[in-house]
């Protein structure tokens, strides 16, 4: 077996830590873009490790994901059959964990909302969703390492997520580096508009830009908290103008009973779907679904044949309440269904 992102493609989370790519597991590692060339990583122990393992027909553990996909007959992203190399010929990066928004699902490494709201909670005393860790303010993006990245000879695709790449202060001189024929994918939230990257991607020949949207409406808004919706529809059909517009829904307990409603959208404004199902936290998995509720679960049979756990449906409920106090919010008034399945008044 071989995994084209362990040859050819560099991954970079919100605080400069190299990552195998943006699903595998690994523990910490200690390699960092502040102290280390895309190329030392690639040559590092954690890589040329999981190639040997993999060349060996073994996955290597950070590689779970993967290994799930495949067991359950569907196509894992190393699957994919996409082109890569030679060389280093695709970047996905994360120049900070600035962003806007307090999804559920998320964590404080990735957003900077969220981290403000997890300083909150251990304010008052209170427990939060993501333990007694304390995380950071991350922007590691500066001009010189924008340079560098960006005069790659090979550089064939760069995707840019978050935190929420819009926010990225300079990310516009980023993109005036880049060759237009490097392919430009985004992953963003859809809230916010920013001219000034909008004005560059009009020189590119090739832009995607994939939309995270959980959701129709107050789904959308309830699960990406501080999300407005209007404002997103606003925007999506904006970039339309410079980009081909996907959608990228985070699949998970709160919106998979909607998952038609999706679809339904998706068909009448010819929008592509790609589906990323959750794997972690496990109370959002949609396999620890009550089991009623899971009997109404369309499109993901493998997954509803897995056992429920109680215990991370407990953790779902003690964790949407905190959340939910904290907010002043009620997911009764948003996901009816979720809340009555789990029981929430």
């Amino acid at each position: 077996m071989k995994c084209k992102y362990l040859e050819h493609q560099v991954m970079i989370r919100p605080d400069g830590e190299f990552r195998m790519c943006c699903i595998s597991k690994e523990k910490t590692n200690k390699e960092n873009i502040n102290d280390m060339s895309p190329e030392e990583w690639l040559a590092s122990e954690t890589p040329t490790k999981a190639r040997e393992q993999l060349a060996n027909n073994q996955f290597p553990e950070a590689c779970q994901k993967c290994e799930l996909m495949e067991l359950a007959g569907k196509p894992s992203m190393r699957q994919r059959p996409r082109e890569y190399g030679p060389g280093i010929s695709h970047l996905d990066i994360r120049f900070g964990n600035q962003c806007n928004l307090r999804c559920t699902m998320c964590y404080p490494g990735s957003s900077s909302s969220l981290y403000e709201e997890h300083k909150e909670l251990r304010a008052k005393g209170q427990e939060s969703p993501w333990g007694w860790f304390d995380y950071g303010l991350y922007n590691w993006y500066t001009d010189e390492q924008g340079e560098t990245l960006a005069r790659n000879p090979n550089l064939r695709e760069v995707y840019l997520t978050g935190g929420e790449p819009m926010m990225v202060k300079g990310l516009n001189k980023f993109l005036g580096k880049l060759d237009p024929s490097v392919e430009v994918r985004f992953n963003t939230n859809g809230t916010l508009f920013n001219p000034k990257v909008f004005d560059e991607l009009k020189r590119f020949d090739r832009v995607n830009m994939n939309f995270s949207i959980d959701g129709i409406g107050k789904t959308n808004d309830y699960i990406r908290w501080g999300s407005d919706w209007d404002t997103v529809e606003y925007n999506l059909n904006k970039f339309r103008e410079v980009a081909d517009v996907s959608l990228g829904p985070t699949v998970q307990i709160m919106n998979v009973l909607d998952h038609d409603t999706y679809i339904e959208y998706a068909q009448a404004n010819d929008l592509e779907i790609f589906d990323n199902l959750l794997m972690t936290p496990d109370s959002l998995h949609i396999k620890n679904a009550p089991q009623a509720m899971k009997d109404n679960i369309k499109h993901f049979d493998y997954w509803m044949s897995q056992p429920t756990s109680i215990e991370k449906q407990d953790e779902f409920r003690k964790w949407i309440g905190v959340l939910d106090k904290h907010r002043g919010v009620n997911i009764k008034d948003y996901l009816p269904e979720v809340a009555g399945y789990y029981g929430i008044s």
